[in-house]
């Protein structure tokens, strides 16, 4: 009879998001969730992480971007 492992048998796409992080998570929910990748980054999430860090423009998104782009500037304080 087999053993089953404990731990997670798989790798999550994105890093797990830390508490507190609020900069990311609200320019995460403007993100329409996709995942498209035509931002350059596996999913929204990950976008998300890297506008908030300034790798990224805030119309990084090309789906939302132009439309959102104010309303992330004021979530980074610009």
């Amino acid at each position: 009879m087999r053993r089953r492992c404990r731990r997670f048998a798989f790798q999550l796409p994105f890093p797990v998001r830390e508490v507190g992080d609020e900069k990311v998570q609200r320019i995460y929910e403007l993100l329409p969730k996709r995942d498209c990748g035509a931002c350059g980054y596996d999913s929204c999430y990950e976008c998300a992480m890297a506008i908030a860090r300034g790798e990224a423009p805030p119309d990084a998104c090309r789906i939302v971007g132009k439309r959102i782009a104010p309303k992330i500037e004021e979530i980074l304080g610009r």
